[in-house]
């Protein structure tokens, strides 16, 4: 019987990985939290920002999203009722809502935006740029799996 999962170079980069992921999403989730937001809701709304004018798609969003939600249904829900989206009939397909960023949303999340950059400055001082740039693809290899 085996009493534990054998040491390999990919457990180990896993847990580093891991680790990394939650000390570093900690310091973001403390920002949006103080901030009355969640990183979700950033995250969605940054899609917004940077996608079409006429909005998009729920699965659209959720296609890119940094992280996956069980319920994207329910994120927007709680964005309308907060007033950062809206729900719009798509005129070209009466079945599909397009979900559109409200003027508040957009001053909500342009609000964070120097904070945000402050804190992965921050995160990732200690490491030179050519650094960052192989942590990246190493990262991008890793999701190709």
């Amino acid at each position: 019987m085996v009493k534990s999962i054998p040491e390999s170079p990919a457990r180990t980069a896993y847990f580093s990985l891991m680790k990394a992921a939650d000390i570093l999403g900690g310091d973001f989730a403390r920002l949006f939290r103080e901030k009355g937001i969640t990183a979700t809701a950033f995250n969605a709304m940054r899609i917004l920002i940077q996608g079409p004018e006429e909005g998009q798609r729920t699965g659209e969003i959720r296609r890119q999203l940094i992280q996956r939600v069980p319920d994207i249904t329910r994120l927007i829900d709680r964005m309308v009722r907060d007033g950062f989206v809206s729900r719009v009939r798509d005129r070209n397909d009466r079945r599909a809502v397009i979900i559109r960023l409200t003027e508040r949303g957009r001053e909500k999340c342009e609000s964070l935006y120097s904070a945000v950059a402050a804190n992965h400055e921050e995160q990732l001082s200690h490491m030179s740029e050519r650094d960052l740039k192989q942590l990246h693809k190493l990262l991008e290899k890793a999701m190709e799996g």
